[in-house]
């Protein structure tokens, strides 16, 4: 099998991940696992909607290009047509057809067919089947997002999916029954599921291809297709679409679904959020007429698809695409009346495994949350609740160190052990020159009263620094400055201080190391390293002599060289 073909068409790159969790939780079904702090795609939950591809905001979530198979398909066969989806009106839309078909040409390709005349043998079959059908609600197959979304999250209404390929299938099996089934199709449109449907139909399409391959590649060889002359045979093959053209648009596939002698309702919906709610407690029974469905994943419809080129309004991209599309097909149709495009969908449920109330409970407890008020569903995991979040990590797709309130805790205790375990006076100022924290041991230096508070008001928050100790025009300083101190004597009345004063956040947050040199131990310290300091002094002193005298050693030799040759020079003259 082809390599390619082991990459998924959404992959993670881990060196971009930054695990800010906005994939997490912008994905529409979950389908995030973090692990070792990077979000990976878990391809049994995924629907390939292409959602992450567009928040990530680092572009750690990427899109399997298939140029490269692309060419190796045109290098090894000379029967290759381009199945180009209806939305090319709304994403090229300063190019003519003749001109970007021109283009697509000078790529290798022997034609390029619109994916729309596939749309309408899809509208035609559905019309035929609610016709015969049973009254009850159906759902369009045209969606590959949609239809993964019910497969796996929504599988009581997969049997009101109409049984039918999609537009790409279809087309694909139109153009091979009109030039043979040698011939190998590429698709190209703005959705990154249909990278899926063509893995899983290799007998019809090779490789489909975003919009945005389609361009970069058309960029990469200096193609422009605003500049190349149109010929005879810059057409659409083997003829063009008529209200198939409508497809990419909420609502454009009902036009073409005829409803004949039995009444269907026509809806239409679109963003998969929309659609979840409308498929929600659903009833499929009906006891008189049907109701079709027409659902598409991306909002306002395929030009809006995740590999889309145009950030033009979607009211413009829907004008372009009504404003250009045919009523009726031009030039002589095959009979497709015997062409199968039926077709069947497996469940592929991703029921999550049902968790005792107890496994959810310790859980919860494992990143501090104990009792309901714990719970303070912030979304900063990524997930909606803190009991979605417990369930995730149960089922492995999630971690601990996720919970940003859980994690500042646990820094908070960190820090505050830390503070107070240091045998030395620390405390932290503010940019207003007040008190942050202080840890005891600092309290217990600067005096009994100062001491005393400290026991009513542990870390002493929001108090002036000027009023506890006679030291606070030094951190002034330093936050006015930014300048660092590095063990400053003070002396106040009978006590003697070391204090060192360092940046947290410049010219906002700084803290203070405060050390009493009466102790014998941090006198012991200091003077071993102000010795230190003395003996580093005086080495460089030292070497600098050194050198100068070396310099100078080699100056006076060389000269006197010079002088003892020049006179022996002379001696023999």
């Amino acid at each position: 099998m082809n390599k390619a073909l082991d990459l998924k068409p959404i992959y993670t790159e881990p060196d971009n991940c930054q695990d800010c969790y906005k994939c997490v939780r912008e994905c529409p079904v979950k389908a995030i696992r973090i692990e070792d702090n990077k979000a990976y795609i878990i391809e049994k939950r995924c629907i390939y909607c292409g959602h992450c591809t567009q928040v990530c905001p680092t572009g750690a979530k990427k899109i399997r290009d298939g140029v490269s198979r692309v060419k190796l398909a045109l290098a090894h066969h000379s029967k290759v047509i381009l199945s180009l989806a209806p939305s090319w009106v709304s994403e090229f839309e300063d190019l003519e057809a003749t001109q970007l078909i021109a283009a697509i040409r000078k790529l290798g390709f022997m034609a390029v067919s619109e994916t729309a005349i596939g749309a309408e043998l899809v509208s035609e079959r559905v019309s035929r089947y609610l016709q015969t059908s049973p009254p009850s609600v159906y759902i369009s197959s045209a969606c590959p997002v949609v239809v993964e979304y019910i497969r796996k999250y929504s599988t009581e209404h997969l049997s009101s999916v109409t049984p039918i390929l999609s537009p790409m299938l279809a087309h694909a099996k139109i153009l091979k029954q009109h030039y043979g089934n040698d011939i190998k199709i590429i698709f190209a449109g703005p959705c990154i599921c249909k990278k899926l449907e063509a893995d899983n139909f290799r007998d019809l399409i090779e490789v489909a291809i975003t919009f945005k391959d389609l361009k970069g590649w058309l960029e990469k060889e200096n193609i422009r297709p605003a500049q190349i002359p149109a010929c005879a045979e810059d057409h659409f093959v083997p003829w063009t679409s008529g209200l198939g053209a409508l497809y990419p648009i909420e609502g454009g596939m009902l036009p073409g679904v005829e409803e004949e002698e039995k009444k269907i309702i026509k809806m239409a919906f679109s963003d998969l959020g929309n659609i979840k709610d409308v498929i929600k407690n659903l009833p499929t029974h009906r006891q008189k007429d049907s109701i079709f469905l027409e659902l598409l994943a991306c909002k306002g419809g395929c030009i809006n698809g995740p590999a889309k080129l145009s950030q033009t309004s979607l009211a413009i991209k829907r004008y372009n695409i009504q404003n250009r599309c045919p009523v009726t097909p031009e030039g002589v149709r095959d009979d497709l009346s015997h062409i199968d495009i039926g077709n069947h969908f497996e469940t592929a449920s991703c029921a999550t495994a049902s968790h005792t109330e107890e496994e959810i409970k310790q859980a919860l407890a494992a990143v501090g949350k104990t009792c309901p008020e714990d719970e303070l569903n912030c979304s900063g995991c990524g997930y909606d609740s803190c009991r979605d979040f417990a369930l995730a990590m149960l089922e492995g797709r999630a971690e601990e160190n996720m919970c940003v309130s859980y994690m500042r805790k646990v820094a908070h205790d960190k820090a505050t052990v830390l503070l107070q375990k240091i045998p030395a006076g620390v405390l932290l100022v503010d940019n207003e020159l007040k008190i942050s924290d202080m840890n005891r041991f600092c309290a217990n230096l600067l005096g009994e009263d100062v001491s005393m508070v400290y026991e009513a008001s542990p870390g002493l928050p929001g108090v002036e620094l000027d009023r506890i100790c006679s030291f606070a025009d030094l951190f002034r300083a330093v936050l006015s400055t930014g300048k660092e101190i590095s063990e400053r004597q003070i002396h106040d009345q009978d006590s003697i201080w070391l204090l060192s004063i360092y940046n947290i956040q410049p010219h906002r947050l700084v803290f203070g190391i405060l050390q009493d040199l009466r102790e014998p131990y941090v006198r012991q310290e200091w003077m071993v390293e102000q010795t230190r300091e003395v003996i580093r002094k005086h080495m460089a002193t030292v070497q600098q002599v050194a050198c100068l005298l070396g310099e100078n050693a080699a100056y006076t030799d060389a000269t006197l060289r010079a002088v003892m040759q020049s006179m022996n020079e002379k001696e023999k003259r």
